[in-house]
């Protein structure tokens, strides 16, 4: 769907705020209009590098047009997994399926030691 680009609010699994830029049609197809960037939220700090936002993968009947789309929250994940297999494209007047989900996922730091003297006591 070819929309504008708009800031929306990502509630990550834990409760945590960001801001993330997305196709405002995408997303208001599978959020319906909840979760909208507006002046004033305390929301300040846009996704971090190390976390991987949840999306849903859509495609045409013919697979020929796949669009990603991130999930704003964990309910709309919920809902889209237990039965909205399906989005309309309001540009070519098609229905998109469902094609897979992917979760929210964090890269977190690896805080082992690597054994190396470096003379201080820890």
């Amino acid at each position: 769907m070819a929309g504008s680009i708009k800031w929306f609010v990502y509630t990550t699994d834990n409760g945590t705020d960001f801001a993330i830029s997305a196709d405002e049609s995408n997303v208001e197809a599978v959020a319906g209009g909840t979760q909208d960037y507006v002046t004033g939220l305390t929301v300040r700090f846009a996704i971090p590098r190390n976390l991987t936002p949840r999306y849903a993968y859509y495609s045409d009947p013919t697979g020929s047009r796949t669009i990603r789309v991130p999930i704003l929250t964990q309910a709309l994940y919920n809902g889209i997994l237990t039965g909205a297999p399906t989005i309309s494209d309001p540009i070519g007047a098609l229905t998109l399926n469902l094609v897979r989900i992917q979760p929210e996922k964090i890269k977190l730091p690896r805080a082992e030691d690597t054994g190396l003297n470096d003379g201080d006591t820890t």
